[in-house]
């Protein structure tokens, strides 16, 4: 059983031909005989187009291939009304869901996963960060209907259950999340920081990168082999905690302000970060 596992494409962000982008990754996974795909979110700013990206991706790849995506912040950012992302129909959608691939003892299991500020030095001013956010972060025009720890909360809950039941399946567990799930994903701050202001930015961005719950629930559960998360962009090496293993494998973004890739066009790039992994 062979997995590739992608994340952070930002398709629109990255001005990418949506249409070359789809047969692009279509053919690589036939030729490359990948019997599962797995995205961990961000593939555009629009939750709508997101959906029927898979669909076609799916249509392209016939039975050969099965495609499972989760969606990250930037997907949320349109057309996407709470109620929906939590429960879409879509079968290619893994959030709250599970599934085992044929063949195997693992069990693939799907969660956006979400942010409690867990990371960021002002975790225990949650205030102060929801009025940071209102202001400067992207995420505040997503549909939400309560607060960031509560969303959190929730989303322990449900992978709670959902690695409960894969305990009583016998199963293998690899977690497939959108945001960071453990402190060590951060790496070190970046040198520049100098200023006070700088410094407080820094943080609250922290804030909004993932929960170390959700690393510690995956470690307890002693079911969970492997997660892999995106979101924070940039290569970061895979890391080891408590028995689980941790991958990254995001895109990235370029353009006239940033550059956070390694190579000079998308579809290099998406080869580099592209972790793939047979079971």
């Amino acid at each position: 059983m062979k997995i590739a596992i992608s994340s952070d494409n930002h398709l629109d962000v990255n001005q990418v031909d949506v249409n070359q982008a789809l047969n692009f990754q279509g053919h690589w996974l036939l030729d490359h005989q990948v019997d599962s795909y797995l995205f961990a979110g961000d593939l555009f700013n629009d939750f709508q187009q997101t959906r029927a990206y898979f669909t076609r991706l799916q249509a392209l790849l016939g039975q050969q291939t099965r495609v499972y995506y989760i969606a990250g912040n930037h997907d949320l950012l349109k057309h996407a009304p709470y109620a929906l992302v939590e429960e879409c129909s879509d079968p290619a959608y893994l959030h709250r869901r599970f599934v085992d691939l044929a063949g195997t003892d693992w069990r693939v299991i799907g969660n956006n996963g979400w942010y409690d500020y867990s990371f960021s030095s002002y975790a225990n001013q949650p205030q102060r960060v929801a009025q940071w956010k209102r202001a400067y972060w992207l995420d505040s025009i997503i549909d939400q209907p309560l607060s960031d720890q509560q969303r959190m909360a929730n989303v322990l809950q449900e992978v709670d259950k959902q690695l409960q039941a894969a305990k009583l399946a016998g199963k293998k567990v690899i977690l497939l999340t959108h945001f960071a799930p453990a402190v060590e994903a951060l790496g070190q701050p970046p040198a520049n920081l100098i200023s006070p202001r700088q410094r407080y930015f820094y943080q609250m961005f922290r804030a909004m990168t993932g929960s170390k719950r959700l690393g510690g629930l995956v470690e307890r559960s002693g079911v969970v082999k492997k997660v892999f998360y995106g979101h924070l962009h940039g290569q970061h090496p895979t890391f080891s905690r408590h028995g689980v293993d941790y991958y990254h494998q995001a895109v990235g973004v370029r353009n006239k302000r940033i550059n956070e890739w390694q190579t000079d066009n998308f579809f290099d790039q998406w080869q580099l970060t592209l972790k793939t992994i047979e079971l």
